[in-house]
């Protein structure tokens, strides 16, 4: 084979995407920000995985507690997954298995972990998730686990969404 042919078809192989050379799941993270009575209520992010036949969407908002962070992270399958009975968010050294209370099952198949992360622990969970991603990892009510990684970092209209709501949802208030 001519070297000019052999590099061709090393350069073809290469622009294969990782989607179809791989058979890791399909990932998609968009920004998420709450409004309550027209005011930011809540900032984070929602994922929703497809692999397969199973489908979920997990979620990490960020909560105002007075003057203190709440964390929720969410869950929640597809039409035609199985239910959910409990989610984890991890991150390189933040876990909400360890981190936060058991999950409860809020209604309408919606799964939920909440906990106020005190002093620098919720800024370092957002700021490690958004740039050195994260686990998701959900248990059906069949004892099967959909596991699957955030991207690092995150795409920059997540970063850039969830700065600019975060800022606005603990700016002073006006008198």
């Amino acid at each position: 084979m001519r070297p000019h042919a052999r590099f061709t078809i090393l350069l073809a192989l290469a622009m294969v995407p990782t989607s179809l050379a791989s058979a890791e799941p399909l990932v998609t993270v968009d920004p998420v920000t709450l409004l309550e009575n027209g005011e930011i209520a809540g900032c984070g992010l929602t994922s929703t995985v497809t692999s397969g036949k199973a489908s979920a969407i997990g979620e990490m908002i960020a909560f105002r507690d007075g003057d203190r962070t709440a964390f929720a992270v969410r869950a929640r399958p597809n039409a035609s997954s199985d239910a959910i009975k409990s989610v984890r968010l991890a991150t390189a050294s933040h876990d909400t298995a360890v981190l936060f209370p058991p999950s409860k099952l809020l209604g309408d198949g919606l799964v939920e972990t909440r906990t106020v992360l005190e002093g620098f622990a919720g800024s370092s969970f957002a700021q490690e998730l958004m740039v050195m991603g994260g686990r998701f990892e959900f248990v059906t009510t069949n004892g099967n686990t959909i596991a699957y990684d955030l991207p690092r970092p995150m795409p920059h209209r997540v970063r850039q969404a969830y700065l600019n709501c975060a800022g606005d949802l603990f700016r002073p208030e006006a008198d």
